[in-house]
């Protein structure tokens, strides 16, 4: 994404320091932060009574969580080089409708199956949202303004965190107009639409002077790569390990080494790539990473 103050268009626009719908438009931006983590922590709660309600099964109720981050994690650079080439405000409205019919999706799901084509699409929407929060901050706000304004969208991870376990156990308990589970996901779509009208109102477009292609090739390889990872690792003690899921994890690594060649001779080529690989010859960003990986790794217990 970029961070450069690029082209700029809508009413007052032109004038970040002057632009009084600033402040307005940042609460709208930071649900687009908070509704992609929310959503990740308000299914944990609620996934034994998913499993009675929809007769899941124990695969089955793992692929409602890691469908979702596996989805999210893959596109969510690709979501911002949209945003940063076709419009940030397009792209988030796009996003925040789009997730609110996926939530109207997964809390209407008659089926397991239903419920995790609802969360992909969920995680898939998610990406076209949340990263044109922060380069959509960036641009909206003079320096002057940045700390705050970056401060309170560091904030909201950590609220949307909290949030998500304290109200995925109030809801699943409480049972709303009869809702078994349901509610964890519905309750987006005021959330959800209220964001909409409120980017409408206050959002202006922005996109960078010169925005990065999408690396299609390193999303299909990295896809790959974690398919061959995630799938026999909740399929496999269920289907008795059969060759062809012990095949899978075998060529997962295969497929990791054939994208981080696949990335290294585009940026050789001067593409723009997936990931930027000579990041982790910085001491600081490969140890943030491997911190972040212990973190998560948490979240599988």
């Amino acid at each position: 994404m970029s961070a450069q103050a690029e082209e700029l268009t809508g009413p007052g626009m032109s004038d970040r320091s002057g632009d009084s719908r600033r402040w307005f438009a940042l609460p709208v931006l930071l649900t687009g932060a908070f509704l992609p983590i929310l959503d990740f922590n308000v299914v944990n709660l609620a996934l034994p009574a998913i499993r009675q309600n929809l007769g899941a099964t124990s695969s089955e109720v793992q692929f409602i969580i890691s469908a979702y981050a596996a989805t999210y994690a893959v596109f969510l650079i690709t979501g911002g080089r949209l945003g940063d080439g076709l419009g940030r405000k397009r792209m988030f409205v796009l996003g925040v409708a789009g997730f609110t019919l996926a939530s109207a999706l997964c809390g209407t799901a008659w089926s397991p199956g239903v419920l995790i084509a609802g969360r992909i699409l969920q995680g898939l929407t998610a990406t076209a949202m949340a990263p044109q929060v922060l380069a959509s901050i960036r641009v909206l706000f003079p320096p002057s303004e940045q700390g705050r304004a970056l401060g309170l969208y560091g904030a909201t991870f950590g609220l949307a965190n909290i949030v998500g376990q304290m109200l995925g156990g109030v809801l699943v308990s409480a049972q709303p107009f009869g809702f078994a589970w349901q509610a964890i996901v519905l309750i987006n779509i005021p959330i959800g639409l209220a964001a909409v009208v409120g980017s409408l109102l206050f959002l202006g477009d922005s996109r960078a002077d010169h925005a990065q292609k999408p690396d299609i090739g390193g999303v299909l390889l990295l896809s790959a790569t974690l398919g061959f990872l995630v799938y026999p690792l909740v399929e496999g003690r269920e289907d008795g390990w059969p060759l062809w899921i012990v095949a899978m994890l075998v060529a997962c690594p295969l497929a990791l080494a054939t994208f981080i060649r696949f990335e290294k001779r585009l940026t050789a080529r001067g593409g723009s790539p997936l990931v930027d690989l000579s990041l982790f010859q910085e001491r600081g960003f490969a140890i943030g990473v491997a911190m972040a990986l212990v973190y998560y790794m948490l979240s599988a217990f």
